[in-house]
């Protein structure tokens, strides 16, 4: 990671506070520096704005109100801090979870008045290119689809693994008020109604929140009524194997074929 990036320059604290209720999550205010804040946001609205950035463009995600994109290799400038083993060491410790090369990160954007998601968990599986050397692996879509494994590497170069740890950092949401909307709802159950989630999580500028990917990590975006609402994702993956031993096979989530 380059020298700009290194946590220890850019993290206001390390001390997350860590809830319980409804499920296992934790939440943190003032996250970086303001410098770094202010150019974390400044690449991220270039790349919103159609800028050279190298990411997939933005588009409608299927079944979702939301603009989404995935930073792909090589990630460069502020936004390396989420794609580095430092940022994975320190989710994966607050959950105790054995640090993975297997990383997805990229944003969210919902416009004004953006319909509320559904409630889910995100525990499901994913594939991606084997990682060589224990270096950290994004995403491939062209040589191995992140859903199906489908693509051109064989069985010996891919491997299946579960969404582990999952991080919301909030960003680009200048003014938001208690009110507005554009909040992450979890709940306790996925038939709740989306207005009444157990918890809610704001999207203030340069917070987080972050969660173990479970069978009851419930969670979803609720409508935004005044503003936009602007979030970095970030998910660490653990093996197929470990999820299982810790919560059964049979709530491991699998993508249908398209």
């Amino acid at each position: 990671m380059s020298p700009e990036n290194d946590l220890a320059k850019v993290l206001v604290s390390r001390d997350w506070v860590r809830r319980e209720a409804p499920f296992p999550h934790v939440v943190a205010s003032d996250v970086f520096t303001a410098d770094f804040y202010d150019a974390l946001s400044s690449q991220l609205l270039g790349i919103l704005g159609g800028g050279p950035e190298k990411t997939q463009p933005p588009r409608s995600m299927p079944g979702l109100d939301v603009f989404g994109m995935a930073f792909v290799p090589p990630v460069t400038g502020p936004l390396a801090v989420f794609v580095s083993p430092a940022w994975r060491d320190l989710m994966c410790r607050h959950f105790d979870i054995s640090p993975g090369p297997y990383v997805y990160a990229g944003a969210h954007h919902h416009s004004v008045g953006s319909k509320s998601g559904f409630i889910h968990t995100d525990f499901g599986a994913a594939w991606y290119p084997r990682s060589r050397n224990g270096s950290i692996q994004l995403p491939n879509h062209q040589l191995c689809n992140y859903q199906t494994g489908k693509g051109d590497l064989s069985d010996a170069e891919k491997v299946q693994v579960v969404r582990g740890v999952v991080l919301l950092f909030y960003l680009l949401n200048d003014g938001w008020e208690p009110g507005e909307g554009g909040e992450t709802g979890l709940y306790t159950r996925e038939d709740l109604p989306v207005s009444e989630p157990s918890a809610f999580v704001p999207p203030v500028n340069n917070s987080l929140v972050a969660f173990e990917c479970s069978p009851a990590s419930f969670h979803t975006f609720i409508s935004n009524r005044q503003r936009p609402r602007t979030s970095i994702t970030v998910t660490v993956h653990r093996t197929l194997e470990d999820a299982e031993r810790r919560f059964g096979g049979e709530h491991v989530k699998q993508w249908r074929d398209p």
